[in-house]
């Protein structure tokens, strides 16, 4: 094998170890939930990313400081990206399994791109209306759990809800930070993202009153933390970015895809949750869907 195709494969197991990352993440969210409430939850786990990050950041990047009339942009991806994203997430999971939030977060690029659409006033094209409803059918299967009395009745998980939120604020962001990685690198602008959703989340973290408990938590739930502020925020997005460099964005994303696959298999593996042809009915519709609209143009 010679040196670049060694180099490709590396780039492509590296990838696919961080999307492996990204699913367990929703199910080390459950265990950490076990003891943390959601906002204190999505403190820690943003304080440690933020102290890893805004260092590396601070070396790596010749611009440090974002100019003042771009604060408000940052600020509101912020909100977009991590305070408002990840208490939606958190909270969602006391609800609902791994499987079911990861698989509705899969909706996530494909509502991006539609509302991308919107604000820019294009048209939506027949095909894309058609992977909409696709994606759409995907999510009613999972949040009815193949149960038409739930959509009749209206009597839907409060989790799948409350993720169902959640997605739609990352679509946003992935909509409004491209806007600023034109301004500034993405590396700076996931430090102060990072930042400005850690500034965000203290308050409604102080609300939980639970900083005097945190210490006599268990092992188990601070590594839970721990993982998904190393593994799943620092070293996913340094992963992607590198994977992006040398693959191209439409390869990378095509990763994003098996997320809740590996969601599905942590929460069996690790949970113990069964893995029913519901759930992998519901994400085989929506990657395909996800999938389809990534190759439009």
């Amino acid at each position: 094998m010679s040196e670049s195709s060694r180099d490709g494969l590396t780039t492509y197991l590296l990838m696919a170890l961080t999307t492996a990352f990204w699913g367990g993440s929703f199910v080390a969210g459950k265990i950490a939930l076990r003891e943390f409430p959601p906002m204190t939850l999505t403190f820690f786990r943003f304080l440690i990313a933020t102290a890893i990050i805004l260092p590396y950041m601070w070396v790596k990047d010749d611009v440090k400081v974002p100019k003042r009339r771009d604060v408000p942009l940052l600020f509101g991806l912020g909100i977009l990206g991590v305070s408002g994203y990840f208490a939606c997430q958190f909270t969602s999971l006391m609800y609902t399994s791994a499987a079911n939030s990861s698989t509705i977060n899969a909706l996530n690029p494909l509502t991006s791109s539609v509302i991308a659409i919107y604000l820019t006033d294009e048209r939506l094209s027949a095909k894309k209306v058609g992977l909409i409803f696709l994606a759409l059918s995907g999510v009613l299967l999972t949040v009815t759990g193949g149960d038409i009395g739930v959509l009749l009745n209206l009597s839907f998980n409060k989790g799948d809800l409350i993720m169902l939120v959640a997605m739609v604020f990352f679509s946003f962001y992935g909509v409004y930070s491209k806007r600023a990685t034109v301004l500034y690198s993405p590396l700076l602008v996931t430090g102060y993202v990072f930042l400005f959703g850690l500034i965000q989340i203290t308050p409604l973290m102080l609300m939980e009153d639970v900083l005097g408990d945190v210490l006599s938590y268990s092992f188990e739930a601070w590594a839970s933390i721990v993982f998904m502020a190393i593994c799943s925020s620092v070293l996913g997005y340094l992963i992607q970015q590198i994977t992006i460099k040398k693959l191209g964005v439409n390869k990378t994303s095509l990763f994003i895809n098996l997320v809740p696959l590996f969601a599905i298999l942590f929460a069996y593996l690790v949970l113990g949750d069964p893995v029913t042809i519901i759930n992998l009915a519901s994400a085989a519709i929506i990657i395909t869907a996800v999938f389809l609209n990534s190759r439009l143009r």
